[in-house]
């Protein structure tokens, strides 16, 4: 091989470890999606503290 093809190859090689470097680092949305439930339900686990309005 010669050199520019080593070298090319080596640039490669960094550039493809970057990509995954990056797309790992990248920050993700974990957190489950919430279900929807019906209204009685949703009204039942409000807090039901009206005491400070602003």
């Amino acid at each position: 091989m010669n050199y520019l093809t080593i070298i090319a190859a080596v640039w490669a090689i960094c550039a493809f470890c970057a990509v995954l470097f990056i797309r790992g680092a990248a920050q993700r949305n974990q957190e489950p999606l919430r279900i929807r439930t019906n209204e009685h339900e949703l009204n039942s686990k409000r807090s039901k503290d009206f005491g400070r309005t602003i």
